[in-house]
This record gives structure tokens, sequence and C-alpha cells, in this order.
């Protein structure tokens, strides 16, 4: 599966906004979190993904926000994750929607 680096950040911990550069276009995955959880921030995050097709459109996902770690995984089985800044405890399941754009 193709993969693209990126960050995933969240400054309220109610919402967060995923970026990826692929073939020089930006995918942003933007979307809620609940229940909610402290800002994070993850600065070498992975998007794993099928086809650039994968990447569009609002889908479900569920995850996990710490202890070191962030993974979101999206209902089409694209993945983001990566290890975060600075560790949030205790680690919390989210789940929500996000809405995938590009430009």
């Amino acid at each position: 599966m193709p993969s693209a680096s990126g960050n995933i950040i969240s400054q309220n911990g109610k919402k967060f906004i995923a970026t990826f550069l692929i073939d020089e276009i930006q995918y942003s995955f933007a979307g809620s979190l609940d229940p909610s959880v402290q800002s994070f921030n993850c600065s070498n995050a992975t998007l794993t993904y099928g086809s650039v097709g994968d990447l569009t459109t609002t889908r479900a996902y569920e995850g996990q926000v710490g202890v070191t770690k962030v993974t979101f995984t999206v209902a089409n089985g694209a993945k983001l994750e990566g290890p975060l800044n600075l560790q949030i405890s205790p680690a919390s399941t989210v789940a929500g929607n996000g809405t995938w754009t590009s430009n």
C-alpha cells in the first residue's frame, strides 16, 4: 500500500486536522474527536492508503490518542498514525467522522 508523510494536530482536543503531501497535492482529513482529549501534535505522521480515491468524502474513523502515539483507522482502510510530540496519559479510544479535502 502507498504511504505519505505529514502531521496530525489538535489544538483544542475536540477537533483534529491531518495533512499529507502526495504527488505535490495536499490531502487533509479533518474531523471531530469523541470523546474530547488533551490537545496534541504528531509532526511525524504516516498515512497508509489503497489509492488516492480512498481519500475523498466524509468517512467514519476510530482510533486511539496516547500515551505515546496517535492512530486513526478510517472505515475504508486508510490509516493515519505516528508518535506524539508529547505524551498524553491516559490514552483515550476515540471515534467520529472526518472529511477529506485536497488542493
